[in-house]
């Protein structure tokens, strides 16, 4: 039998199905944070940051950290770390035809518990962000 989806139904009328923890013996720590910054965060920088964030949640680097230009579009950087990892997005000025300031978007997911206050804590003052120019969240399973 195929599980097909009525084609009128559109997605704000789809359910989400219940969140459940599938697998409650792996732990999975996931934190999203944004920002907006005075100007657009750079390669370099975000390569520096994600060393950093690795030390600060004591993360062992395997893997980069890594870089690439979106052109117009702002910049990528990610760390693949041995309990997971994180990666990171800049948005330049008046991004995508809009009005808005420089925007830098942060998603870490891990396999081992890290502080949730010190990351935060420690990317505001790597960045200078103003306590009402960032929002942040911790995603539980």
């Amino acid at each position: 039998m195929t599980n097909k989806l009525d084609l009128d139904h559109t997605l704000d009328t789809i359910i989400e199905p219940a969140w459940r923890n599938l697998a409650p013996n792996i732990i999975r720590q996931r934190l999203m944070m944004e920002a907006i910054t005075e100007r657009i965060v750079e390669p370099p920088q975000i390569k520096e940051y994600l060393i950093e964030l690795a030390r600060i949640s004591q993360m062992e680097i395997i893997g980069g950290p890594y870089t690439r230009s979106a052109h117009e579009c702002g910049y990528a950087g990610w760390v693949h770390w041995k309990t997971s990892g994180c990666h990171l997005y800049t948005y330049p000025a008046n991004a995508w035809g809009g009005v808005n300031e420089p925007l830098l978007t942060i998603d870490t997911y891990t396999c081992k518990p890290f502080s949730i206050r010190e990351v935060v804590g420690f990317t505001r003052e790597y960045f200078q962000i103003r306590e009402d120019e960032m929002v942040w969240r911790e995603i539980r399973v």
